[in-house]
C-alpha cells in the first residue's frame, strides 16, 4: 500500500511516522494497530499517546493510505475529520488484521510521482502542470478548460494566502459552491479573513449602486423598439459592442468619446465603419434611457468607482475571467495592497456573455501597469479534463478545430486541445427531429435530475418545453456553469443553420486533421469571428456541460457542421433505459438550481415534481404590511390590530407597538404575554420534539417557505434554538443566507 500525506501535514513534527508509515506499506495492519473509527476513517497507533488518522482508496490496481491528520493525544473530539465532539473508545474497536478486511474507495485519479495530496470537499491529487502552477508565486494567469480543475487549484493556491483575502467571479452560485468547497472537511486558517464576493457585491461592497443594471433581457427590448429606425439588426452584437468596445476596455474614461470610437481600428470593432456612427447614436439613446429610467451599466459604473475604492485586500482570485471586462478588473485589483497579489483564471472558449474578450488584452492591460510582471511570466495552460468522458471531449475538441481552421485565432492562448483524463464512457448521438423519437425519449426521461435540455437561445425554451417534460430546460447562458450527466441538445444549429454553414465555410476534413494553429485571418476586415464567436462558443459550452452522453436532436441532421464533427444519425435509434429520480433528489436539484439564480427551473420543479403549492396567506413584508399598518391604526380594524400586534411582537418593533397603544389597543401596553400567546399561536409546532409537522409543511409549501411574519423554518427553528430541526432542515438544504424583514439570517437570529 502507498502512503500519501495531506499537504498541510510535516511528518517531521509526526513522532513516529516513519516506522509506521513503513508499517503501513508493507500492509502490516497489526502492527500498526490499525481500527476503524468512522466512514472511510483508519486510525494507527503513533505511540502511547497519538493516533494517525488516514483513509484507504484504490487506483488503477493500487491501494493507497491517505494520511488526513495526527490526532495528539487520544483527542478524537478535536478532530477536522470525525464527527466533531465524537468520542472513541479504543478499547472497544477491534484490530484489522490485514488490508482486506478494510473498503478500499475508488479515486478519479493519482499522481503517483507526487506523494502528497490536497483536499477540498473530496480528494485532490494534482498532476504535472497542476503540481507546478501550485508552486509558483503570484501573479498568475491560468487558462483551463471546464473540468480541468483550475478553480480547485485556485482555491488550495488562496489556502496559502495570509491577510485579507478576495475571491471574486460574476455567478453568484460559483461564489457560493467556492466557498463550500474551501471551507469543506471543517477547513479553517486563523492567519486569513476571507470575502467571497459576485462581482455585484463586490460592486455592493464599495458603494450599494442606485437602481439596477440593464441585462440583455431589457437592453433587447429597448433596442426592439429602434431596431427599425437605426437600420442594425443584431440585439447580442449591439450589446457586446457597448459592453466590450465602447465601455468595457478603457480604464482612462467611462467610455469612448464618438471620434475615439469612429477612430477604432478594423478589427477592434464588430460593426464596420459605415456602421459606427449609427451605433454610437443608439449609445448615446442608451445613456439617456438608463439615466431617465434608473438603470446602470456595470461597466460605467466601475469607472466611476475607481476613485472610491480603497486598497484593502492581500491577495485576490478571479475566477472565469472571461466574463468580465478590463474595467471591472481594474476596479478590483485596485482594493489590492500590492499589486502583485492576485490570480485569475478563466476559459475564453466559453465567453456566451458579451465583453469583446481575448487574452491578448488580458495581457496588454497588465503590460501597461505599472510594476508587473512581464506578460510572459504570468499565463498557465491546463488542458487536462477530469469531468467529461472521452467521447465528449473528442467532440469538443473537433468543434475547437473547426474553430480554429475557420477563423484562426486572436491569440495563443485560446489556442488549445482538451485530454481527457475522466474514468467514465458516454456517447454521443446525432437523431432526426421526430415525435416518436421524442416522446420515447420523453417519457425515459422527464423525470431524472440526471437529464437536462439546451437550447440556443431563451426564446427556443417553449418550443423545447412543449416536447419535453422536464423542468430542466436551459437556454446556453442559463447552462453556464452547471453540468448534468446527460444533455440533450435540442434544435441547437437547426434554428441557426445559415450561420453554422457559414462557421464552416472553408473548412475542410484534413484541416481537422492538422491540430491547431495559431495565426489570424489575412483580411482584417473580416469580422467573422466576432459575429459568429457566440454561435460557435455556445455550442461548445452546451457539449462540455455533459459528463458522459451527449444527445443531439435535430431538424436537419445533414449539415456540414456534424460532418466536420464526424457525427451520422443513429440507425439504431434510441436505446436508453428509463430513469427515474426521488422527491428527496428533485428537492435538491431545484435548491441547487435557486443558489444558481435558476429561479424559473427550480420554481418549476416544485411545481410539476414536488406539487409544492404558493402559501395560502399573505406575507408581510413591503405593500402588504404597509396596507395592514394603514388598516390597523387608520382605519381601527380590530383584526388587523391583533396581526400588527403580534408583527411587533416578533420584530421587537417599539414604534408599531407605541402606535398601537396610541390608538388604544391596550394588549400592546403587555409585550410579554403577548409573546406566550404568539408563540402558542405561531410557534407550537417548532418546539415539539417530532418535527413531523414543520417537515410536512415544507413538503407541501418548500423548504424556504415563509410564514406570514416573513421568516423561514429555518429561522423559526434557530429563534427558539431546536437545534434537533435546525439539523434536519440544514440536510434537507434549507438556504442559510435567507433574511427577514429586519436584514437577520438564521444565524444572526440565533445570536
Amino acid at each position: 500500500m502507498k502512503v500519501l500525506l495531506y499537504n498541510e501535514i510535516n511528518p517531521v513534527k509526526i513522532p513516529g511516522f516513519n516506522k509506521l508509515k513503513t508499517y503501513l506499506e508493507a500492509d502490516d495492519f497489526r502492527s500498526a494497530e490499525v481500527k476503524k473509527v468512522g466512514d472511510n476513517l483508519y486510525r494507527a497507533r503513533l505511540d502511547r499517546s497519538n493516533r494517525l488518522l488516514f483513509s484507504i482508496y484504490r487506483y488503477q490496481g493500487e491501494s493507497y493510505a491517505l494520511v488526513v491528520e495526527c490526532i495528539k493525544q487520544h483527542a478524537y473530539e478535536k478532530s477536522r475529520f470525525l464527527n466533531r465532539g465524537a468520542t472513541v473508545d479504543e478499547t472497544r474497536i477491534p484490530t484489522l488484521e490485514s488490508l482486506d478486511e478494510a473498503v478500499q474507495e475508488p479515486l478519479i485519479y493519482v499522481n503517483p510521482d507526487n506523494p502528497t495530496f490536497n483536499m477540498l470537499d473530496k480528494i485532490i491529487s494534482f498532476d504535472q502542470a497542476q503540481t507546478e502552477i501550485y508552486a509558483l508565486a503570484p501573479p498568475l494567469i491560468v487558462i483551463g478548460s471546464a473540468g480541468s480543475g483550475k478553480t480547485a487549484l485556485t482555491l488550495e493556491k488562496m489556502k496559502e494566502a495570509v491577510g485579507d483575502i478576495l475571491y471574486v467571479t460574476r455567478s453568484p452560485y460559483l461564489v457560493h459552491n467556492s466557498r463550500d468547497l474551501y471551507y469543506a472537511a471543517n477547513y479553517a486558517n486563523d492567519d486569513q479573513q476571507i470575502d467571497f464576493l459576485s462581482f455585484q457585491e463586490y460592486l455592493e461592497s464599495i458603494h450599494v449602486p442606485a437602481g439596477r443594471e440593464m441585462q440583455f433581457k431589457e437592453f433587447s427590448l429597448w433596442f426592439s423598439r429602434r431596431r427599425a429606425a437605426s437600420g442594425l439588426k443584431d440585439a447580442h452584437q449591439l450589446f457586446e459592442e457597448f459592453k466590450g468596445v465602447i465601455t468595457g476596455p478603457a480604464t482612462d474614461s467611462p467610455w469612448l468619446g464618438r471620434e475615439e470610437y469612429l477612430g477604432l481600428g478594423i478589427k477592434q470593432s464588430i460593426f464596420t465603419l459605415e456602421e459606427r456612427g449609427r451605433v454610437y447614436d443608439l449609445f448615446t439613446q442608451y445613456l439617456a434611457t438608463m439615466n431617465e429610467q434608473g438603470y446602470y451599466d456595470a461597466n460605467i459604473l466601475s469607472y466611476e468607482y475607481l476613485a472610491k475604492v480603497t486598497p484593502i485586500y492581500d491577495f485576490i482570485v478571479v475566477d472565469e475571467v472571461q466574463d468580465l471586462t478590463n474595467i471591472q478588473m481594474q476596479l478590483i485589483l485596485k482594493s489590492l495592497r500590492d499589486p502583485a497579489g492576485f490570480i485569475l483564471c478563466g476559459d475564453s472558449n466559453q465567453i456566451v456573455h458579451p465583453n469583446f474578450f481575448s487574452w491578448s488584452k488580458i495581457k496588454s492591460f497588465f503590460y501597461r501597469q505599472e510594476g508587473s510582471t512581464p506578460q510572459a511570466d504570468l499565463i498557465r495552460i491546463l488542458n487536462t479534463n477530469y469531468r467529461n468522458s472521452p467521447q465528449v471531449t473528442e467532440v469538443a475538441n473537433r468543434l475547437l478545430k473547426i474553430k480554429s481552421a475557420r477563423f484562426g485565432s486572436i491569440d495563443k492562448e485560446s489556442n488549445y486541445l482538451v485530454e481527457s483524463n475522466a474514468h467514465n464512457s458516454g456517447e454521443v448521438i446525432l437523431l432526426q427531429d421526430e415525435e416518436g423519437m421524442r416522446a420515447e425519449l420523453d417519457r425515459k426521461t422527464r423525470h431524472s435530475t440526471r437529464f437536462a435540455v439546451i437550447v440556443m437561445h431563451p426564446e427556443d425554451k417553449a418550443a423545447a418545453g412543449s416536447c419535453f417534460g422536464t423542468p430542466l430546460v436551459f437556454s446556453v447562458q442559463e447552462a453556464k456553469g452547471l453540468e448534468y450527466e446527460n444533455i440533450v441538445l435540442y434544435n441547437f444549429t437547426s434554428g441557426e443553420e445559415q450561420r453554422f454553414r457559414e462557421i464552416t465555410r472553408g473548412v475542410e476534413h484534413d484541416d481537422l486533421q492538422r491540430g491547431l494553429r495559431y495565426g489570424r485571418t489575412r483580411d482584417k476586415s473580416d469580422k467573422s469571428l466576432e459575429i459568429y464567436k457566440f454561435h460557435i462558443n455556445a455550442l461548445y459550452v452546451a457539449i462540455t456541460r455533459a459528463v458522459r452522453n451527449i444527445y443531439l436532436i435535430e431538424r436537419t441532421t445533414r449539415q456540414r457542421l456534424f460532418d466536420l464533427l464526424d457525427l451520422r444519425p443513429s440507425r439504431e435509434g434510441l436505446q436508453l433505459e428509463k430513469q427515474d429520480s426521488s422527491l428527496d433528489e428533485w428537492r435538491l436539484e431545484a435548491q441547487r438550481l435557486e443558489l444558481q439564480g435558476k429561479q424559473e427551473q427550480a420554481e418549476n420543479i416544485r411545481s410539476q415534481i414536488l406539487k409544492q403549492k404558493s402559501v395560502p396567506w399573505q406575507v408581510l413584508h413591503g405593500e402588504p404590511l404597509a396596507q395592514l399598518h394603514h388598516k390597523a391604526i387608520e382605519e381601527n380594524n380590530k383584526k388587523a390590530k391583533i396581526t400588527l400586534f403580534e408583527y411587533a411582537l416578533v420584530y421587537r418593533d417599539q414604534p408599531r407597538l407605541n402606535a398601537l397603544i396610541k390608538s388604544g389597543f391596550s394588549p400592546a401596553k403587555n409585550p410579554e404575554k403577548g409573546r406566550q400567546l404568539l408563540n402558542k399561536k405561531h410557534y407550537l409546532p417548532y418546539d415539539l420534539k417530532h418535527p413531523g409537522a414543520v417537515l410536512r409543511q415544507t413538503d407541501q409549501y418548500g423548504i424556504d417557505f415563509r410564514n406570514i411574519f416573513n421568516q423561514t423554518p429555518l429561522m423559526i427553528a434557530s429563534r427558539l434554538g431546536n437545534e434537533a430541526l435546525i439539523r434536519e432542515l440544514r440536510e434537507r438544504g434549507a438556504n442559510t443566507e435567507l433574511i427577514n424583514n429586519a436584514g437577520f439570517n438564521a444565524l444572526l437570529i440565533a445570536l
